[in-house]
């Protein structure tokens, strides 16, 4: 059965399952009819099995039905499925890793995972080596969340980065560090440029292969949104790519700047 189709039969099996009036399915077999296994006699195996097939919208509905499928569908192991779906193709993500922009302050990391974190954060973390003080230094490196409304707490570490992940792919601003952190291939005129990556420095500052150092900023209009300023430059809109959570400076221009993975 195809993805969709699937999900149906298996939401319309659990609806059945859940809402039989004795608790048990009874289905024909041969002209008769035989009971099958209660649905509180099933494994959690057996429910998580059906649980993979699910998006995560379906498994935050079935976590209302009841304090054990609320514990199953918050297992580590589905979110983490989950993840690696909705991070192919975009950038600065890695499966396997947690988000590195979410906010962890209600879950436990363990200390690679602290050390992960801070080492994608670009935080220097020599000489800290106890777990209480990773944990500081994460959650007090934890970048802000673009969001539109705030976020409900979710006490579950992959189920945090899924969230996280999301939110963050709506933000449409920019931050310097973000600028400076990135690589950007230079499309002049429709071509790429044939003068390698561009890297502009903490700080503001560009060394242009053609204008030598030069100075940059982030300028932020109520009405227009985010703009980049560079010395000889017109402002240059930035613009967010949906498809792969990359940045564009300067879309639809002469002058476009693309974020790269490397």
């Amino acid at each position: 059965l195809g993805g969709c189709v699937r999900r149906r039969v298996l939401l319309g099996a659990m609806s059945c399952l859940q809402g039989c009036a004795c608790g048990a399915l009874f289905l024909s077999g041969r002209g008769r009819a035989r009971p099958m296994v209660s649905t509180h006699e099933l494994l959690d195996e057996c429910w998580l099995r059906v649980l993979f097939c699910f998006s995560a919208s379906e498994l935050c509905a079935h976590a209302r039905l009841s304090k054990r499928f609320h514990s199953l569908t918050n297992e580590d192991d589905l979110w983490i499925a989950l993840c690696k779906l909705l991070w192919a193709g975009k950038q600065r993500v890695k499966n396997g890793e947690l988000f590195r922009n979410g906010d962890y302050s209600l879950v436990r990391l363990s200390v690679p995972e602290c050390k992960s974190l801070l080492l994608r954060r670009g935080v220097d973390i020599a000489g800290i080596t106890e777990k209480p003080e990773l944990l500081d230094v994460v959650q007090a490196s934890t970048p802000p969340l673009w969001v539109r409304q705030p976020r409900p707490p979710i006490p579950v570490k992959w189920k945090t980065s899924f969230a996280c992940a999301v939110e963050d792919s709506r933000r449409q601003q920019i931050t310097e560090e973000e600028i400076a952190e990135l690589h950007w291939q230079l499309v002049y005129h429709g071509q790429p440029s044939s003068l390698g990556l561009r890297n502009f420095q903490k700080g503001g500052v560009y060394m242009s292969p053609h204008l030598g150092e030069t100075r940059w900023s982030l300028v932020v209009d109520p009405e227009e949104g985010q703009f980049f300023c560079m010395h000889g430059f017109g402002p240059l809109h930035v613009k967010r790519n949906p498809d792969t959570w990359g940045w564009s400076i300067g879309a639809a221009t002469d002058t476009v700047y693309v974020s790269v993975e490397v």
